[in-house]
């Protein structure tokens, strides 16, 4: 559409002004890393940190590549930035698979499985969306780094529950958006579809009930003082990803590549890990200003899971149906 590709236009200019703004060294690669999100949010600080330590290794100076951050959505917004990746107007990504199911439909599987990024490489998952990625979206998965957190409905009020012990939202308004809204419908709830920022009003002058969110970010946005209840478990999980270009992939010396991987890998399980201690961290700080967990048990917390997932899995079934049997065996939804 005109729009975005105004936007790609936008990011190939300004690419070409980031890398003739980059210190200029005598054999190293550099590597152009654009984000999602700022660099102030808790995701990308983790990630800057890491490009920065790995700036700093023996294999990166051995193998002459590093990495630099070009910008966030100010530069190149953020639905348009794996197209903008897989152009080669950038590098590297680290962003959201859900901000591009529209390319990359396989994506939805992130949010259908509760196995981790250690897990995914065992069972070969990992290797069969790299397959995936790099045909539909020219891209090499580097890494899963910011799995593990996953999703609540906040309320200002108890939730009812239905006779099979899974929750019942109707007749409540919660903010939602594209990515929840399926989720939500099948919950009862209606949908009001307000940008983040409009949130705490909309709390305050109870136009919504409550919101869909991750377990992260109540407190950064002050929605405590108006969110009582959590519903638990927690449902799908974080689909960040770090994203190289296939073809600048391709170009690096092996010894670039192996550094890169080595890295990546041993990030994802400092990164699962860090995000684990965050949201029980969260969860307390919570409790402290008095929201609760309105938790479910035995039969209706595991429909309530797999319910959630099914929707993922039928969003694949029916945009990548060629993809559906391979992914569910590697990336298997709870049972």
């Amino acid at each position: 559409m005109k729009f975005g590709k105004k936007f790609i236009t936008l990011g190939i200019i300004l690419g070409f002004v980031v890398t003739l703004w980059l210190p200029a060294t005598s054999s190293a690669e550099t590597l152009r890393l654009v984000t999602n999100w700022s660099k102030n949010t808790y995701l990308i600080e983790q990630t800057l940190k890491w490009a920065d330590e790995f700036n700093k290794s023996a294999a990166a100076k051995a193998a002459g590549v590093n990495i630099v951050h070009v910008g966030g959505p100010e530069v190149t917004p953020a639905i348009e930035q794996q197209t903008a990746v897989r152009k080669g107007v950038f590098d590297m990504l680290h962003g959201a698979a859900g901000y591009y199911v529209g390319q990359v439909p396989e994506g939805y599987v992130f949010y259908g499985t509760d196995i981790t990024p250690m897990e995914a490489r065992a069972t070969g998952g990992m290797a069969l969306l790299n397959e995936i990625w790099g045909k539909k979206a020219n891209a090499h998965i580097l890494g899963w780094v910011a799995a593990g957190v996953g999703y609540h409905v906040w309320l200002s009020k108890e939730p009812k529950l239905k006779a099979d012990g899974t929750p019942d939202l109707s007749g409540l308004k919660i903010r939602s958006s594209g990515f929840y809204r399926a989720w939500l419908t099948s919950l009862g709830a209606t949908n009001v579809m307000i940008p983040a920022p409009d949130i705490y009003s909309a709390l305050e002058r109870k136009l919504v009930d409550g919101a869909a969110w991750p377990g992260l970010g109540i407190r950064d946005f002050g929605w405590e003082k108006f969110i009582k209840y959590r519903l638990d478990p927690m449902v799908l999980q974080f689909d960040n990803l770090l994203l190289v270009n296939l073809d600048k992939w391709k170009s690096l010396s092996k010894a670039a590549r192996d550094a890169l991987q080595a890295s990546a890998i041993k990030y994802e399980k400092e990164a699962y890990a860090y995000y684990a201690t965050l949201v029980e961290d969260d969860r307390e700080a919570l409790a402290k200003a008095g929201v609760k967990s309105f938790l479910l048990t035995g039969e209706g917390a595991k429909k309530y899971i797999t319910d959630a997932q099914s929707l993922q899995w039928a969003q694949i079934k029916k945009n990548a149906p060629e993809n559906y049997d391979a992914l569910r065996a590697k990336f298997p939804p709870s049972k």
